[in-house]
């Protein structure tokens, strides 16, 4: 069975836009349409009640001129008030007799029964009992309005009461509805146009970005993204890829010069160590042993053996920073983890007849830290220094414990670092134009920094005395009990 596609953005967007407001309109209509006729009927009621109370004289004239018949005088007064108020006006005396009728043809003085009259007009009897005025609206759609006024005439007790279709409120109610349709179906007209507008022009935008990152995927990241200026989300994300493939780029890049760099640096020991390896052998092959040049090669090929290790260790800790391995956080004592990471260094500080001095406070320096990663710190920048401190200067390791850190300095009198170049050599495979003895890969610094920022810290270099200050600051810890 084949089955169904399910809407598009597109159908989903206007859907919901036309749902929204056809909502709003109901209940709008709901909320505004029935308190609008309620309210045209009571005003229609009290418009009757007032017109009628203001007519009352009119029937009290009979009182004015004894000679004419009460009844003419009622009919008179009560025919004018039917061409005023459009309604039809009865009169009932205090027996609820039927004394005058504006709609023939109707006989007069008919008596009716009370529940007969109680029926028709009910408003007359309320006013009779109460004395006042009396009106409610009556009925449904189209509606009709009644009201009641007593009134005293020659010490008799009457009653005039009104009856009216209310046919113009309908009127003015049906006009009023007509017009909220016509606006509704306008509204939900626009609606629909506004949101095909904004569904098309939004899905135009996000196909784009769509055919951009197939494009990135297929032909790589040298496709330009198309620049969204707009400010909303679609921009956003625009911006956000346009980011990325800035991102993916430098990365790339890294990545060539890791591989370009990584491979010329293999390559050169690599070349080297066996260029030695083959004259030792040959040395080694010769009938008269030249000692002397067998030990200088042996020296050569432990150095490039020293140098390639050095490398493993480097690609082997930045390809755990990349694998985002967790760190230890405990309470270090960077003092004896200092003097300890000093002392590897023996052999090489003979070698070359360097001095290398560690000075610390009398009281111990804590900080929360991983002990592997502020020793693995401390070695590069150690060996940073001791390759570019010239013979007989001295390296020195300090500690300093200030308010919610502790630091760890190591200064060299080398030739320093250019204020241009201090944030460079922080970056992979990026190194100094300060030459030195036996250039690293431009990995150390980069390892270095990242592992301080992933301990909370930073490790950042200034220049001092013609010399470099590299400087680990952490996040200091109390003295654990």
């Amino acid at each position: 069975m084949r089955r169904l596609r399910p809407p598009g953005l597109r159908t989903r967007l206007v859907l919901a836009l036309l749902a929204t407001s056809a909502v709003t309109l109901g209940v709008a209509a709901l909320t505004l349409l029935p308190p609008l006729e309620r309210r045209l009927r009571k005003e229609e009621v009290e418009s009757l009640l007032s017109t009628t109370v203001a007519f009352r004289p009119a029937f009290q004239d009979v009182e004015a001129d004894p000679g004419r018949r009460p009844t003419s005088v009622l009919s008179g007064a009560a025919r004018s008030l039917a061409r005023r108020t459009g309604a039809r006006v009865v009169v009932f005396d205090d027996r609820l007799m039927l004394v005058v009728d504006t709609l023939p043809p109707r006989s007069l003085g008919r008596r009716v029964s009370a529940d007969q009259q109680l029926d028709r007009f009910p408003e007359a009897g309320v006013a009779l009992v109460k004395r006042r005025p009396v009106g409610e609206p009556r009925g449904g759609s189209p509606g009709e309005a009644e009201v009641a006024v007593p009134l005293h005439i020659s010490r008799r007790r009457y009653v005039v009461a009104l009856h009216k279709r209310l046919g113009d409120v309908t009127v003015a109610v049906d006009v009023v509805k007509r017009a909220f349709a016509s606006a509704a179906a306008a509204g939900l007209a626009v609606a629909l146009l506004l949101g095909l507008g904004l569904a098309t022009t939004l899905l135009r935008r996000l196909r784009r970005l769509r055919d951009s990152a197939l494009q990135v995927g297929q032909r790589g990241l040298d496709v330009a993204v198309p620049e969204d200026r707009r400010r909303d989300e679609v921009g956003d994300l625009s911006r956000a890829l346009g980011s990325m493939q800035t991102q993916l780029r430098q990365q790339e890049g890294a990545r060539r010069r890791f591989v370009a760099t990584a491979s010329h640096e293999l390559r050169t020991p690599l070349a080297s160590l066996h260029g030695v390896l083959e004259l030792l052998e040959d040395d080694l092959g010769a009938e008269a042993l030249d000692l002397d040049d067998a030990r200088q090669q042996v020296e050569r090929a432990r150095m490039q053996t020293r140098r390639l290790v050095a490398l493993a260790a480097d690609l082997l800790d930045l390809s755990r920073l990349d694998a985002d391995i967790e760190l230890r956080r405990e309470p270090v004592e960077l003092t004896e983890l200092c003097r300890a990471a000093a002392s590897e260094f023996d052999v090489r500080l003979a070698e070359r007849h360097l001095e290398l001095e560690v000075a610390a406070p009398d009281t111990p320096v804590w900080a929360i830290a991983d002990p592997g990663g502020v020793a693995r710190i401390v070695r590069i920048l150690i060996d940073n220094a001791l390759r570019f401190t010239p013979p007989a200067a001295p390296v020195r390791v300090s500690l300093v414990s200030r308010e919610g850190s502790a630091e760890i300095a190591v200064s060299d009198r080398g030739p320093g670092v250019r204020a241009e170049e201090r944030e460079l050599i922080f970056e992979r495979f990026r190194r100094g134009s300060t030459p030195g003895d036996a250039a690293g890969f431009g990995l150390g610094l980069a390892i270095g920094r990242e592992l301080a920022e992933r301990m909370n810290g930073g490790l950042d270099v200034a220049g001092e005395n013609g010399g470099a200050r590299f400087t680990l600051a952490l996040p200091a810890s109390d003295v654990p009990q």
